[in-house]
């Protein structure tokens, strides 16, 4: 049995029509990445990263199909991603510039 994700952060409701949202399921996301990037996309591991991210508020889960895949709110995501990465470089930066100074 896979690892279900944890609840999303809003109840589950339909998104109002016209609002600015990009959803998608994880077989859409799969497919996506492997017509931009040209190569094929384990969905199943892709799932894994998904819930991974989810689970750092980076991405979020708003249902799951009728066919039993989750569909993913993705509108926030590469500035979440980026924010992280920042913090993530910026704090090695400075580790590396007090271990320099130290020398």
């Amino acid at each position: 049995m896979p690892i279900q994700p944890p609840a999303p952060s809003t109840p589950d409701r339909p998104i109002p029509a016209g609002e600015d949202r990009v959803l998608a399921t994880t077989s859409q996301l799969a497919g996506r990445v492997e017509d931009a990037l040209d190569c094929r996309l384990n969905a199943a591991v892709l799932e894994d990263l998904l819930l991974e991210l989810d689970r750092g508020d980076l991405v979020e889960w708003v249902t799951v199909t009728r066919d039993g895949e989750y569909l993913w709110d993705l509108t926030d995501a590469p500035e979440r991603i980026a924010d992280v990465v920042a913090a993530i470089v910026v704090e090695r930066l400075e580790q590396w510039v007090e271990a320099r100074a130290a020398e």
